[in-house]
This record gives C-alpha cells, sequence and structure tokens, in this order.
C-alpha cells in the first residue's frame, strides 16, 4: 500500500490577520493623504488660472460691444448699485448659473479664515453687501467697484476699477484666502491678481493668486 504524507500549514491567528489590517491601514493613510492634497492643489491651480482667463475674456467681449471700461455708465464709488451697474456688462459674457445680488444664499458662510489660520477680520459678513454670482462650475464670485472710477491703485496694481473675489469650490470649506478664496482686479488694461507681498503661513493670503500664476503650484503651502 503506498502511503501519502500531507503537510498541513497552519492559518494565519486572529492577532496576525490584525496586525496586518492595521499596517495595511497606516500605510495606506501615509499614501492617499498625500495623493489627496495633490490633486486637491492641482485642481485649484487649474481654476485659478481659469478665473483669471475667464475674467480677461469677458472684459474683452464686453469692451468689444460697450468701448473701454473708464467709458462705462458706472460712479466708481464702493456701492451696490455700483457694482450692479458695472456687473451689466460684464455678467453677459460669463457662464452664470445664478445671479444673486447680494442674496446670502449663494454664500452661506459665517468665517472667511486667512492663509494664516486666523478669522480674517472682514469675514463673509463684511461681503454681504457685494454684488455675488454663482458660475456653472459651482464656483462663486463676489463684486465690488473701487472708489475713483479706475483711478486708484488698490494691493499692488494701477487704475483699478473693481475687484472680483473668487471662492473656487463655493461655500465648501475651507473658506480659507489662498486656499480656496483668492482675488482679481479689474483695470481699463486687463484683469491682473491682486498683488500683495502675503502669501506665506504668517499671511492674509490675498496675494497667492499671483504667486499660483506665476509659479503653477501652492508650494507655499508647504
Amino acid at each position: 500500500m503506498v502511503k501519502f504524507a500531507f503537510k498541513f500549514k497552519n492559518a494565519f491567528t486572529l492577532a496576525e490577520v490584525l496586525i496586518t489590517l492595521v499596517i495595511i491601514g497606516v500605510v495606506a493613510a501615509l499614501t492617499i493623504s498625500p495623493l489627496i492634497n495633490t490633486y486637491v492643489e492641482s485642481s485649484t491651480v487649474s481654476k485659478v488660472k481659469k478665473g483669471l482667463s475667464i475674467l480677461g475674456q469677458a472684459k474683452k467681449l464686453a469692451e468689444v460691444k460697450n468701448g473701454s471700461i473708464d467709458g462705462w455708465d458706472f460712479d466708481g464709488v464702493m456701492t451696490t448699485d455700483d457694482s450692479e451697474k458695472f456687473l451689466r456688462y460684464i455678467l453677459p459674457h460669463l457662464s452664470i448659473a445664478k445671479d444673486c445680488g447680494t442674496n446670502a444664499d449663494c454664500y452661506p458662510v459665517t468665517d472667511v479664515y486667512r492663509l494664516d489660520g486666523n478669522i480674517h477680520e472682514y469675514g463673509a459678513s463684511h461681503y454681504s453687501s457685494f454684488n455675488k454670482f454663482v458660475l456653472a462650475d459651482g464656483s462663486v464670485m463676489f463684486f465690488t467697484t473701487y472708489p475713483g472710477k479706475c483711478s486708484a491703485t488698490e494691493r499692488g496694481v494701477e487704475k483699478s476699477c473693481g475687484v472680483f473675489y473668487y471662492d473656487v469650490n463655493g461655500s465648501k470649506s475651507p473658506n480659507a484666502i489662498g486656499r480656496d478664496i483668492f482675488a482679481y482686479i479689474i483695470t481699463p488694461d486687463g484683469v491682473y491678481p491682486v498683488l500683495s507681498n502675503d502669501c506665506n503661513k504668517n499671511g492674509e493670503g490675498w496675494g497667492c493668486a499671483a504667486y499660483i500664476i506665476k509659479n503653477n503650484n501652492m508650494n507655499y503651502l508647504h
């Protein structure tokens, strides 16, 4: 009679399985989190560039129809009515999902944060009087005209007519300047990112759109 010898391999113990799962979880956490951050930053970089581009294109189209900005019918005062006058020229040339006026429903945010992590002293309530509109991609823009009708220098930009604040993901968090909130100034010569020298971990972050457009990254966060 031929005898067969069988060798049985012991199964993993419960402790071994748990240890393996913990190791896998730790490795996944260490790997996935940086990947998510990289994706979010890459997406934000693209949106910041897109925001500047669509505003620049809208300005050009509005001027083809209505002449140079400094000849438009607005008063150059920082009021809701004046902003509405200005936006009548611009909005027809943007892909708008909703024009909210000063309605807070488009941006139901209480606090806006600075890049340094502190609450911005001029939070969402400060911008409640600004004219707001939602773009087709869900991002939100606020707008106000500047005093002087394109004659003042604001945040490093000469001949400033008004400013667009741009939250690339709408009212979703983090609602922080330099992370998902950026700013562009419109002038008779073009649309420019704010040139404030504060795009760092200890600053407010208004100059971060300029940093992103120049460097094509958000390395100031690291």
